[in-house]
């Protein structure tokens, strides 16, 4: 079975079979010797060491052909050598089968004949090899052979032995040539099997490098994305606070804030995708006021309706119903954001874009309906099923120029909170009374959540800070720099600034802080780095132990594997960019109620 696997096309495997071919015969070939030392005269002997020296010569050669520089060369020279050392030893057993065959004896007829099989069946091998070698290694036993079984004393009719000793070679040539074929059919199946192995490698190795490079992609477009966002967001949210603005000003600054939030939700999924390709999604489960969510939605969305010259409304069937549940805000503001987008595309000039909010409440569980109805073409049944398929897209959708995934995006989020997507054409009166009903189509899903109460404004989340408090902030980017001042402006905080991690360090061994807001990507020294060390240092202080200063992050690089880095190298956790407000404070407020705690407790 060796024989017949290995590729004697090249070097190393014609090598490997040549070697399997001499060891395996060795031994054999060294009892045989020994036999003939016993039984026979020292002439006989000697054919046996001839056959033995050949043997090793065989083997030498394949030793100096794994030596050779060139290895074309020395596979040309091999081939060459080992159909001459091969015949050498089909010729000299075949004399040997003459010589005993001579003696003349019965017995030594049968003993001559089995010596020139055995030699057949060996060289016969050879068919592995090239039909060059196959012929010179058989054509010596099968003469030995034809001339022991023939006896020109006997006729051909009545030489029973003669017979059977032809069909006998003619059944092993005819067999192993036969062989041929199928090992060279396995070989290319081999070579072939090799080259498609090298290609998935390479496959395997080019997937993995586009892997990477779509992480880096996303870690880039993360943080260079949030960090303008967070200076829109903390300047609106600086602004919000102002006293002396107007209503319409301060509700201008609240839209900023409502609208760069839902970007941030929106580039927040965008980063998932690679979690639902991988089929490792999972929600996200918050406190959602779904009637102030779908209010938002319309607010923001609007302006842009207003430009496209469609009519966008908030329909609430149910005013009286609380829409607080636990749920998944990101996603769910997703879908309806597409689904708001999509009615706005459909609808021509002066259309009207309706988005409707209806539920029941049963044992705690909120069952809610969310439509939206465009004044666009309407969608045939036949292309029903095919609207929520990724880059399926039906006539609707074609004339609207969508990528296909927008729909199949919402069909996602929905199978993963057990809800339904669908569409549907609006029903017939639908429409003012007394005017004929509109026409056009209808998304719509529907979900089910736990009953909660409704989140709070974010305004009023915001934890006052109760005691003045030191805060040290390694920031590198001016803007962010100057958002985090205005943020804290109105609030008993001592702010002090590095503007790299190395600044950072010597802040803070000059001087004591209660906070340190460390930023990740800076120059000189990174922020992961600015925290080892300080976390070194503080172990390391031995004559003026310091307590441990509370680290947190405040990086827009914000991956789970970056949390893990972060926690694992000192830091005590993660604020995100764009900054949330609500956090920031909360943190804050622990904070200075942790220094408050401990004054109180020194005093007394």
């Amino acid at each position: 079975m060796f024989e017949q696997t290995v590729d004697v096309t090249r070097l190393d495997g014609f090598v490997r079979y040549t070697r399997g071919i001499v060891r395996a015969r060795l031994v054999l070939v060294a009892l045989f010797v020994g036999l003939l030392a016993i039984y026979t005269p020292m002439r006989m002997t000697l054919f046996g060491l001839v056959e033995l020296g050949v043997y090793a010569a065989l083997l030498l050669a394949t030793e100096a052909a794994v030596r050779h520089p060139d290895p074309v060369a020395a596979f040309r020279r091999l081939r060459w050598q080992s159909i001459g050392l091969v015949f050498l030893l089909s010729v000299n057993a075949c004399a040997l089968a003459v010589k005993i065959r001579l003696i003349g004896q019965p017995l030594t007829r049968v003993e001559a004949a089995l010596l020139a099989i055995c030699v057949l069946l060996f060289a016969a091998l050879r068919v592995h090899t090239g039909k060059v070698s196959y012929v010179t290694a058989v054509a010596p036993p099968v003469a030995t052979l034809l001339w022991i079984a023939f006896d020109p004393n006997t006729p051909l009719v009545a030489n029973h032995f003669a017979a059977a000793m032809a069909l006998f070679v003619v059944a092993v040539l005819s067999a192993t040539w036969r062989q041929q074929t199928t090992d060279r059919a396995l070989a290319q199946a081999l070579r072939d099997l090799a080259r498609k192995n090298a290609d998935l490698t390479e496959a395997v190795a080019e997937a993995k490098a586009a892997s990477r490079a779509k992480s880096d992609l996303l870690a880039v477009a993360s943080h260079e994305i949030r960090t303008p966002l967070n200076a829109v967001l903390g300047f609106a949210h600086a602004l919000r606070r102002d006293t002396f603005l107007t209503p319409i000003q301060a509700d201008l600054a609240q839209g900023v804030i409502e609208g760069g939030a839902q970007l941030t939700r929106l580039l927040d999924t965008v980063l998932d995708l690679t979690k639902v390709q991988a089929g490792q999604a999972a929600l996200t489960l918050t406190a959602v006021d779904l009637r102030r969510l779908a209010r938002t939605v319309v607010r923001v969305w609007s302006a842009h309706a207003q430009a496209v010259g469609v009519l966008l409304s908030f329909e609430d069937a149910d005013p009286d119903l609380a829409y607080g549940v636990l749920a998944d805000e990101a996603k769910l503001e997703q879908t309806l954001v597409n689904l708001v987008s999509n009615g706005l595309k459909a609808s021509p000039s002066g259309g009207t874009v309706v988005v409707r909010l209806a539920g029941m409440v049963s044992d705690q569980t909120l069952t809610a309906l969310v439509e939206v109805h465009d004044s666009g073409a309407l969608v045939p049944p036949g292309d029903r099923p095919r609207m929520f398929e990724a880059f399926d897209q039906t006539g609707r959708g074609k004339s609207l120029g969508g990528s296909g995934l927008g729909l199949s995006i919402c069909a996602a989020n929905l199978a993963l909170m057990g809800g339904e997507v669908g569409v549907e054409d609006l029903p017939a009166d639908d429409g003012p009374p007394g005017k004929a009903p509109r026409r056009g189509a209808v998304f719509w899903f529907a979900f089910e959540a736990p009953v909660l109460a409704a989140p709070a404004a974010d305004a009023a989340a915001e934890a006052p800070v109760a005691a003045p408090i030191r805060v040290l902030a390694a920031e590198d980017n001016p803007a962010n720099r100057r958002v985090l001042a205005a943020l804290l402006a109105a609030s008993p905080i001592e702010l002090v600034f590095a503007e790299d991690g190395a600044q950072a360090i010597d802040a803070w061994r000059a001087e004591a802080f209660d906070l340190v807001l460390m930023d990740v990507n800076m120059p000189v020294l990174d922020g992961v780095a600015a925290v080892a060390r300080i976390r070194q240092l503080e172990a390391a202080a031995t004559t003026e132990p310091r307590p441990r200063t509370p680290i947190w992050m405040l990086t827009a690089n914000v991956f789970d594997d970056d949390v893990a880095r972060y926690r694992a190298d000192g830091a005590d956790g993660v604020l995100r960019k764009p900054i949330d407000t609500v956090a920031l404070f909360a943190l804050l407020a622990r904070v200075a109620e942790a220094k408050a705690g401990i004054e109180q407790r020194v005093t007394a």
